[in-house]
């Protein structure tokens, strides 16, 4: 794959990401009530939308420069299958973040951050290839501080849009080993 394509992607996912930063800090954070609001039926509606909405200019460029590595690592693997998997993330950490997680509008895109980041790791254990391994190494060390805060709980911060999120990219990891990926198996 062209690395033009994967950037090309990555740049209209950023626009969209500024473009509701701006809407919500138009609306003085109207926005930020389009999150998950966990087990109140107008808190579904944040589910597809939480990804992309941010209670704060800080907190969306938190999430954006390591949402824009991941995106383009999984790129890689072919546009289909990272719509796929950011699909699955999405809808699955969005749903438990909804029957589980404390009450508050829970948004941004750190759920798709923690979800590739186990969609790589996972990915790489079960397609058995040194490449993707070293590669899910490499993601770990850079992102050790991240991953840190799976185990932390910040306030004000959504830990269980973190932790689902991470889950749902490990099953994803699993889930969408392509066949090729399972023949050049190498360990």
């Amino acid at each position: 794959m062209l690395i033009k394509q994967p950037l090309h992607i990555i740049f209209i996912l950023l626009v969209i990401l500024i473009g509701m930063q701006i809407l919500n800090t138009i609306t003085a954070g109207l926005v930020s009530n389009f999150g998950i609001y966990p087990r109140y039926i107008n808190g579904l509606i944040g589910i597809p939308l939480a990804p992309f909405i941010h209670h704060s200019w800080q907190h969306l460029l938190s999430n954006a420069a390591p949402l824009a590595v991941l995106a383009f690592i999984v790129l890689q693997q072919g546009v289909k299958r990272f719509i796929w998997v950011c699909l699955f993330i999405t809808f699955s950490a969005g749903s438990a973040v909804w029957l589980f997680a404390s009450e508050g509008f829970h948004a941004g895109a750190s759920t798709l951050v923690f979800g590739l980041i186990g969609y790589i790791i996972c990915n790489a254990i079960f397609s058995r290839n040194i490449f993707n391994l070293l590669l899910a190494a490499i993601i770990c060390f850079l992102y050790a501080s991240v991953i840190y805060l799976l185990t932390q709980f910040v306030p004000g911060v959504s830990w269980s849009s973190h932790f689902f999120g991470f889950i749902a990219g490990c099953i994803a990891g699993k889930l969408f080993i392509s066949k090729q990926q399972k023949s050049q198996a190498h360990y």
